[in-house]
């Protein structure tokens, strides 16, 4: 019997270990997720906030927009002065001038205190869990306040021959006996300042939720609208139409390659209208497609061309944005044709870890180029990479040898979700 208790209290000391494990092992996992959700809205909040700075510097407004706010402050700051100059409210100037100095010294350091918080304290404390700075910080700005306010009243008393001696050996001192300076000062401006900071921190999480959600709008907006200029510029019709010639050339005299062909075509196109929905693919359907464009383009090239494809990867499973290198391929095979020379193009992608490269280069040669090419299609190239791996790509060019190079290298968040 006492063996049986024994070993039922073992499997429940087990059993509840197993269960703090879990938990643990749970919460690690949220946290790393929510550290890597908030990474990523920074990253999108930091892009979208300069797009809009940028959208917004072509609007001309018929009046500046800090105008309705200076006068609003300006009313706020003169609006007090009707009561503190009515003479039959206050008739002594010294009283007079102790009004104003009483008013508007608490009202523009709790306002700068509002702000300071609002602007830096909030963000850089709360938000990061940062809670005694933040009480330190506050605690300083209430001592600065205070102290601001005395020196104030003391220029306003002081009689003559008192210096800033008198101000910290008498003044302070005799106001804490009963004059305007006491420790109710200090404890109610403090209370103050504290409904002061619960209205700056709850204001810094309304405007964050409000941020967010339209972050997240407009990314979805403008990710939809990028994929369709993406797929419109994508395969032009003019490649489409030399496919289709060739293809029916090939009926002629090589059916089973025509078959093949046409397969190929068929597959790129779904891909173009359907797979491109999804926010990732495995690399080596990325890869499939490129190595099936490239096998339809060769279609129209002259047997000495030379086109080569390599890969080097980790991990074939690794997921990348569906068509994220095709303009890179598409660009090196349609501007290394040389009819006057030999011509060829070198395709290469590399994934080692969270990295992943493509690299191409094509012979280059001088020609004409058109006012229309090019620009579109480059432009929607560069908006999906900032969209998709904002801050975290590298796209370079040049021409070595009449070898035009292109790179692109991206850094993905996979394996740190992998290794946590």
């Amino acid at each position: 019997m006492k063996f049986g208790q024994n070993r039922l209290n073992f499997e429940y000391m087990t059993v509840k270990k197993t269960a703090k494990a879990v938990t643990k092992f749970f919460e690690t996992k949220r946290g790393t997720f929510e550290g890597l959700q908030e990474a990523s809205f920074m990253r999108s909040e930091k892009y979208l906030m300069d797009l809009l700075k940028e959208e917004t510097k072509s609007i001309s407004y018929p009046i500046p927009p800090f105008v309705p706010l200076l006068l609003i402050w300006i009313f706020v700051l003169l609006f007090p002065l009707a009561t503190f100059l009515d003479p039959s409210v206050i008739t002594s100037p010294k009283i007079n001038a102790k009004g104003v100095v009483g008013f508007y010294v608490p009202f523009c350091t709790t306002t700068l205190i509002f702000f300071l918080n609002q602007k830096f304290l909030v963000p850089s404390c709360i938000f990061k869990k940062h809670y005694i700075p933040f009480v330190i910080h506050n605690a300083l700005l209430v001592i600065g306040a205070i102290f601001v306010r005395e020196v104030a009243f003391f220029l306003i008393e002081r009689n003559p021959g008192e210096g800033i001696t008198y101000f910290f050996t008498s003044y302070c001192f005799s106001n804490m006996k009963g004059g305007h300076f006491s420790f109710i000062t200090v404890i109610l401006f403090s209370i103050l300042v504290g409904f002061v900071c619960g209205i700056s921190v709850l204001y810094n999480i309304v405007l964050r939720h409000t941020l967010r959600a339209f972050v997240q709008r407009e990314q979805k907006n403008k990710s939809l609208q990028y994929e369709l200029d993406f797929l419109k510029n994508q395969l032009s019709p003019h490649f489409l139409f030399n496919t289709l010639n060739n293809i029916s050339a090939l009926i002629q005299f090589d059916p089973k390659r025509a078959e093949e062909s046409m397969a190929k075509l068929s597959k790129l196109l779904r891909v173009m209208l359907y797979q491109t929905s999804d926010s990732t693919i495995p690399i080596k359907e990325e890869i499939d497609i490129l190595e099936k464009y490239a096998d339809l383009e060769r279609l129209r090239l002259d047997p000495s061309y030379k086109l080569e494809f390599t890969t080097d990867l980790e991990t074939e499973d690794f997921q990348i944005a569906p068509l994220i290198a095709m303009p890179l391929v598409e660009n090196a095979i349609k501007h290394s044709v040389n009819p006057d020379g030999p011509s060829f193009a070198r395709i290469k992608i590399v994934q080692k870890g969270n990295i992943v490269e493509f690299f191409t280069e094509n012979s280059n040669f001088p020609r004409k180029k058109k006012s229309n090419e090019g620009g579109l299609g480059l432009a929607t190239f560069k908006k999906r990479l900032d969209l998709l791996y904002s801050e975290r790509y590298e796209y370079k060019t040049e021409v070595v040898d009449n070898t035009y190079k292109a790179s692109l290298t991206i850094v993905t968040d996979q394996a740190v979700r992998a290794s946590d």
